[in-house]
């Protein structure tokens, strides 16, 4: 006797395989795992070509950021000495415009002022050496220099032609060209901060100088 089939009221599951349901929470956890193992693969495999490039145009450019940061710093430096500077003269020109001043400079003021005015000049020279250009060997696509080694046609011609690990060559030996950039313009930078503190001492002391010979005369 052939008994008739009846499919399930709806809203309940059909015939199983045998196999127990699968709970909500099972199924959660399961694409939990799947998603933190994908996250470690991820996280411990070796960047693609475009990725690499990606990320040393970004230290790139923060390289940059870092180089014309030290020269601000530099140029703020010379902005207080000549602060410094333009004090001591406007206090001496007082000072001689009123007659304070003797006729004969004791010999250790006059070693005072010529001790100033060399560190000056150092500090001068400071300044120009953490401002100057540096001459670097830059010739491929990713310099301008380099462009200008081409005429337009041949340089759209490189450009159509190039790689993926020649402009990721290219990147690194600028970013290891601006790395030691950086570094000779942090120890420059050292040497001009400390000509700077070397003359706000000894403008003190020659604002001092001036301030002592005004009272007593």
């Amino acid at each position: 006797m052939t008994w008739p089939l009846f499919s399930p009221p709806d809203g309940h599951a059909g015939v199983t395989s045998g196999q127990p349901p699968v709970e909500p929470y099972e199924a959660h956890d399961r694409k939990g795992r799947k998603r933190e193992a994908k996250r470690r693969r991820d996280a411990e495999r070796l960047p693609n070509s475009y990725e690499r490039f990606k990320i040393l145009l970004e230290a790139i450019g923060e390289q940059r950021h870092v180089v014309d940061l030290e020269d601000h710093r530099a140029r703020y430096a010379m902005i207080i000495m000549g602060a410094i500077n333009a004090a001591v003269f406007l206090v001496a020109s007082h000072v001689a415009g009123n007659g304070h001043l003797p006729a004969a400079l004791p010999q250790w003021i006059l070693g005072v002022v010529l001790v100033y005015v060399a560190a000056t000049l150092l500090f001068i020279l400071a300044a120009v050496d953490c401002l100057r250009p540096r001459a670097l060997q830059r010739k491929g696509l990713l310099h301008w220099e380099g462009a200008l080694m081409h005429d337009v046609a041949e340089y759209e011609t490189a450009w159509s032609e190039v790689r993926m690990d020649q402009l990721n060559r290219e990147a690194v030996l600028i970013a290891h060209m601006l790395a030691r950039m950086i570094h000779e313009k942090y120890r420059a930078n050292r040497r001009l901060y400390g000509g700077l503190a070397f003359l706000v001492v000894f403008g003190a002391v020659l604002l001092a100088i001036l301030g002592v010979i005004s009272v007593l005369r």
